[in-house]
């Protein structure tokens, strides 16, 4: 017994060759942008500044002080990606101070999860490489956690950041820089591009039955 009518095999191959052509574009750029992503660790992901609050209380003293403008729309310093998963020194506003008082303290170490979130892209970069056809839900969780560690990184920095630039604790803010939003909208790309191909491909097995139950069209 064969395994089918000629006509369904026929119609099997010309389906599965578009598939597979589709499914290695959509490796090969998915892998492009998470080494983007890997990559753009490099750029300022939190920049510290004095806060408004500091700010207004300087302008409130009985000789109010005016921070040079390099202070107040440059910031005190950043931190890289990379300096926040490796440890490393953050990038000082030379225009806003010439040294940091204590330059030891100004490197927090490794942020274990900096570190956790760049290991996910690259986890998500090798099943995207080497994995199985089925790879694509490991791809996007990856993808989607390696952003939410970026994020929540971000956040608990606040209070890490006291103390290290010789300022109180309510005179020092920090917040998401470029580096952020790069790779965190490259892992969206990710995420986007691997539920776009599983919709695509499950929209085509829905309407595969209905292509092949189709009247056959009459000379």
């Amino acid at each position: 017994m064969g395994d089918g009518p000629p006509s369904t095999a026929l119609s099997w191959q010309a389906v599965s060759a578009p598939t597979r052509r589709r499914h290695r574009v959509l490796r090969l750029v998915s892998l492009l942008i998470l080494l983007a992503a890997i990559g753009s660790f490099g750029l300022s992901m939190v920049r510290i500044s004095f806060s408004p609050a500091f700010i207004a209380g300087l302008q409130q003293l009985p000789q109010p002080v005016t921070l040079p403008a390099a202070c107040v729309n440059g910031g005190i310093a950043a931190y890289s990606g990379l300096s926040l998963a490796a440890g490393g020194a953050p990038t000082v506003n030379a225009g806003c101070l010439r040294q940091i008082q204590d330059a030891g303290q100004a490197n927090l170490g490794i942020q274990p999860l900096a570190l956790l979130a760049a290991l996910a892209i690259l986890g998500a970069a090798a099943v995207t490489a080497w994995g199985p056809p089925g790879h694509r839900p490991v791809t996007a969780v990856l993808s989607i956690v390696s952003a939410a560690l970026l994020v929540v990184n971000t956040l608990r920095l606040v209070d890490v950041f006291a103390g290290h630039f010789g300022q109180g604790t309510t005179a020092i803010s920090s917040g998401p820089d470029l580096g952020l939003w790069v790779v965190g909208g490259l892992l969206l790309l990710v995420v986007l591009a691997q539920v776009g191909s599983a919709g695509l491909g499950w929209t085509r097995q829905a309407l595969a039955p209905l292509e092949d139950g189709a009247p056959a069209a009459h000379p």
